[in-house]
């Protein structure tokens, strides 16, 4: 079968290693220093690390002179997200030299942009860029300020044609719900768009990694089931990749 890569997340809030309760920034649970997060992940063979600054993507600050450092971290690959919605915000992620950035949902607000950021980023790097997909229902809703920006299909559609290569895609009901990933969406984008695809959210087992993978999809994120001791992530490993 083939693997999927893991991407065990680290997010940031205040510059401490944080998970969101119910999705909201002020019920967030601190896990201490991220670089010890890193170092923990790394010792037990992670490849990938999804680092997200969750002060941007709430809009209530930053945390970029830190991000810059634990992206300097040898030994593994790097996704960043959170908040990369406008010009400054992806200069900064470029400047990181992180292997992926994930723009945010809010990014699509300006479309026009998304064009020119897809067609510059692509012609540096294909494997650069991918566009988060924040999905409930069918509706794309950007989080951190909960605007509603239409239909996900539509989109997928418009963002195939400006040449996007990968999707981070995130079924807000399941996120942080433990309640199992949304293998119905998932299994519908795949059949929309020939573009990568990066699972985010719901996984609480192995046997949810597993199918995961069965779909043959790029990518799965996994945060909270770590933290909480519900999966060990050199099982996970195993799973995703062996």
């Amino acid at each position: 079968m083939k693997p999927i890569d893991l991407l065990p997340a680290v997010d940031i809030k205040s510059g401490q290693a944080a998970r969101l309760q119910q999705g909201k920034l002020e019920s967030s649970i601190s896990y201490g220093q991220p670089s010890e997060i890193i170092a923990d992940f790394l010792a037990a063979g992670t490849k990938w690390i999804h680092l997200v600054d969750l002060d941007a993507a709430f809009k209530v600050g930053d945390n970029r002179a830190l991000i810059s450092d634990l992206v300097s971290i040898s030994g593994v690959k790097f996704q960043l997200s959170g908040g990369i919605c406008d010009q400054a915000s992806l200069e900064f992620a470029l400047s990181t030299k992180a292997n992926r950035i994930n723009l945010a949902t809010s990014a699509l607000l300006d479309m026009n942009w998304i064009g020119r950021s897809i067609s510059r980023v692509n012609a540096a790097d294909p494997a650069c860029l991918s566009i988060s997909l924040d999905v409930q229902g069918e509706s794309l809703i950007a989080r951190g300020t909960g605007e509603n920006l239409g239909n996900f299909s539509e989109m997928i559609r418009k963002l195939d044609d400006f040449g996007c290569n990968r999707y981070v895609i995130t079924d807000i009901d399941s996120d942080g719900a433990l309640t199992g990933p949304n293998l119905n969406l998932l299994s519908m984008i795949k059949e929309m768009t020939k573009s990568d695809l990066v699972a985010s959210g719901g996984v609480s087992n192995i046997d949810h990694l597993k199918k995961l993978r069965s779909l043959e999809l790029s990518g799965v994120i996994l945060g909270k089931a770590l933290y909480t001791g519900l999966i060990d992530l050199q099982e996970a490993i195993s799973a995703c990749y062996k």
